[in-house]
């Protein structure tokens, strides 16, 4: 009676959750008219694809995919560099003034965003790097909440594997690819995801950053394809739904990669 008490409650919660985006992709396939009717539905009259063949005939539209995919992932992968090698410094190596420095790094958290905002602009204007990939991925290359979460995955880990790769020879770069990654697999997927998703669905400072159109990423784009001037509602759907795509994609990747890491099998709940 209880298994199946959980199961309905999860079952509920996972429509709630899934329910805005069945509708969205539901509507990405909607006629003009359907979004004028008198009465709300949640299918269409009639089915049609036209509304993605308008997406991605813009002439942007693609280009603005291109730069969201590459600019997050060159944002995932480097802040994932970055905050390995902080969090194995500050868990196995030893350092005059480590805990000074690790307490300052951390308190960025208490930092409002806002407040920084300018000065990122202007260290970014100040290097010629606007309307760059550069320009657009590089305060995004250090959180201090992700080195707070592999400093915890690194210290789970006892020094004694640390010691013993050592005494086989192996240096501290073939340490942390060779042994400590793979053993924290999980975190790290974790990380790269959470920063994908965070840098893909990233508004405000792409939008500083960037003045040509071409550079423009697709949450920024997407307001400036005119489809709401122009009434294609549809449309503007569907390249939510195209742009959702790469999540789904990125999560589905790495998925098994977590599972395999944590010693989940398909089926079994944590």
């Amino acid at each position: 009676m209880l298994k199946a008490l959980r199961i309905l409650l999860l079952g509920i919660i996972g429509m709630i959750i899934l329910f805005p985006m069945a509708y969205t992709i539901s509507l990405s396939f909607f006629q003009n008219v359907d979004f004028t009717d008198s009465y709300a539905h949640f299918f269409p009259s009639a089915f049609t694809f036209e509304n993605y063949v308008t997406a991605s005939a813009n002439r942007y539209f693609p280009r603005y995919a291109l730069n969201s995919i590459i600019t997050s992932l060159m944002a995932a992968f480097f802040r994932l560099i970055v905050t390995t090698m902080a969090a194995f410094a500050f868990t196995h190596l030893s350092f005059k003034g480590k805990k000074v420095i690790l307490i300052m790094l951390l308190s960025t958290l208490f930092i409002p965003y806002d407040a920084i905002l300018f000065q990122n602009y202007s260290t970014i204007a100040r290097a010629g790097l606007i309307d760059t990939y550069w320009g657009i991925i590089l305060p995004s290359v250090f959180s201090a909440s992700s080195l707070l979460f592999m400093i915890g995955a690194f210290s789970s880990y006892d020094r004694d594997v640390y010691d013993a790769a050592r005494l086989d020879g192996a240096g501290d770069i073939r340490y942390i690819t060779g042994i400590l990654i793979h053993l924290t697999a999980a975190v790290s997927a974790t990380v790269f995801i959470q920063t994908f998703i965070t840098s893909f669905g990233s508004y405000l400072w792409p939008l500083l950053v960037t003045n040509r159109p071409r550079m423009r990423t697709v949450q920024v784009g997407i307001t400036m394809l005119g489809f709401s001037e122009t009434g294609d509602a549809g449309a503007e759907f569907a390249s939510i739904v195209m742009i959702t795509a790469p999540f789904i994609i990125m999560l589905q990747i790495l998925r098994k990669k977590i599972m395999d890491s944590m010693d989940i099998k398909e089926g079994e709940s944590v």
